[in-house]
């Protein structure tokens, strides 16, 4: 059964949640079937990983996870040789977590094969349903960034407070 499309503001709520994990699901099962094979959870780790360092806590924040299943993926990644731990020299108790260029070519490759896959469901839609997708994937990313800027900011706060308290 086809759900009508409405413009009404009370119903983005709704085909988010509702195309949101349809499109995820469906991602995730194509990341397995990458040529490496990877986990919903391991791309975004990865990805964070592309250009800077993080310790474990860093990372479990950032993708809203546990310690212990960031440690877990952490593991994963690690037995793969896609990441390697790193004491931090001038603090012991810091760990931080970088790509090794396998895990970056794993990266380059699965975003590659991901892509493929995107681009062969998606080229059965006209020039005009493609700018639909372009716009709202924009205005999807602008509101949702926006979201997450407030969150990451107030978390900044909660933690200069809790330190200020300390």
């Amino acid at each position: 059964m086809a759900i009508e499309p409405t413009s009404s503001s009370a119903s983005i709520p709704h085909r988010i949640l509702d195309v949101l994990p349809v499109v995820m699901r469906v991602v995730a099962a194509q990341m397995r079937g990458t040529r490496h094979a990877l986990s919903s959870g391991h791309m975004p780790v990865l990805a964070a990983l592309r250009y800077t360092t993080y310790t474990q806590s860093e990372l479990a924040d950032m993708m809203s996870v546990s310690n212990a299943t960031m440690s877990n993926t952490l593991t994963a990644l690690e037995e793969r040789g896609w990441i390697e731990r790193q004491r931090s020299t001038e603090d012991r108790r810091q760990v931080y977590i970088h790509l090794t260029p396998q895990g970056q070519r794993a990266l380059v490759e699965s975003t590659e094969d991901m892509e493929e896959h995107i681009a062969e469901l998606t080229a059965g839609l006209d020039a005009e349903a493609r700018q639909k997708l372009l716009d709202g994937l924009d205005v999807l990313e602008t509101v949702f960034m926006s979201a997450l800027m407030n969150i990451t900011s107030s978390e900044r706060e909660v933690e200069m407070h809790t330190r200020k308290q300390g």
